[in-house]
């Protein structure tokens, strides 16, 4: 397998504003609550986890950036001399919902938007994975640079649209819990730190009766991995037919499911967050195999609405076994 990756992650600092949590480390721990995964709200309400400042009015490229503009008061340091790469959600590949966010960045906080390797990253909760395998390539021509990823999602198009459904029908309930927020983390080089071994993304098509994208990810995975996976972060968030797209396709990674792997469902405890989602798991990730450096060996995959699939496997350097 592929271990000899020329540069390991390093986390330097990052932040975060999801739903009410107050600050970073109140919002780090919601994957701590363990709430059953069916409680889903019925009626008008939020899922508890939801910014209760969201505005149905605005628009969604208003809505993201006062998302930001919480997250960056939040930050102890500007981020105009390093990289900073967006992680928007995919309705962001509009162009005019696109240029209508970029347009209030540059006029409130154009250092974002100036760095030669800054870049825009609209593919949802896939977006993470995406600008991580990004870095590591811009790494190769100056491993000096910090970059910064900043996630920003919020559900406000698709709760108007189940809006509208449960006006229809008052006793109707919500597929999934709704949640907002933005996170950012900053990254630098290492010859040590969480490196990854296979970072790669498919895209499916919506007509496809198996999932297809998925289903080749974890095929690739199978041939090049030499020992069981420790941890798998998956997207689950309560609606079916995304743990439906995932168990699909897990059968391509026998054997190296066993009875010893843990799962981890981060978005039944914090609600659907898009393309944060992406982020906030990997940021576990990280966490995690910091702290078990001589044996994880960690998948995280992502499944993004529009049939983007992304999927990677981490491990820690220098590790005891390998």
């Amino acid at each position: 397998m592929g271990w000899g990756m020329a540069h390991g992650f390093r986390l330097k600092d990052y932040g975060a504003v999801l739903g009410k949590a107050p600050d970073t480390d109140s919002a780090m721990v919601l994957s701590d609550l363990r709430l059953p995964p069916q409680q889903w709200l019925s009626g008008e309400s939020w899922s508890v986890g939801l910014d209760p400042l969201i505005d149905q009015s605005d628009s969604m490229a208003v809505q993201l950036f006062r998302l930001l503009s919480f997250l960056l008061a939040k930050l102890p340091q500007p981020l105009s001399t390093q990289p900073v790469y967006l992680l928007l959600p995919e309705s962001m590949g509009d162009a005019d919902q696109l240029a209508a966010f970029t347009r209030l960045i540059r006029q409130q906080y154009p250092e974002l938007l100036t760095h030669k390797h800054s870049r825009i990253f609209p593919y949802g909760a896939c977006s993470a994975l995406m600008a991580l395998k990004t870095i590591q390539q811009d790494w190769q021509h100056d491993h000096t640079l910090t970059p910064w990823m900043i996630a920003i999602d919020s559900p406000l198009q698709q709760f108007r649209l189940w809006h509208e459904q449960l006006a229809a029908q008052p006793n109707g309930c919500l597929p999934v819990s709704l949640s907002e927020g933005a996170i950012a983390a900053q990254w630098s080089a290492d010859s040590s730190g969480l490196h990854y071994c296979f970072n790669e993304t498919e895209l499916t098509s919506q007509q496809a009766q198996n999932d297809e994208g998925m289903q080749a990810l974890f095929t690739q995975i199978a041939k090049q991995l030499k020992r069981p996976l420790t941890t798998v972060y998956r997207p689950d968030n309560g609606n079916a037919a995304v743990a439906e797209a995932w168990l699909s396709a897990c059968g391509k990674l026998h054997p190296w499911l066993t009875e010893e792997t843990s799962y981890e469902f981060l978005a039944y405890q914090t609600g659907e967050l898009g393309s944060c989602g992406g982020l906030y798991r990997l940021l576990h990730l990280y966490l995690a195999q910091q702290s078990q450096v001589n044996t994880a060996l960690s998948l995280q995959s992502e499944q993004g609405q529009l049939g983007f699939r992304s999927a990677a496997v981490f491990y820690w350097h220098p590790a005891a076994i390998i």
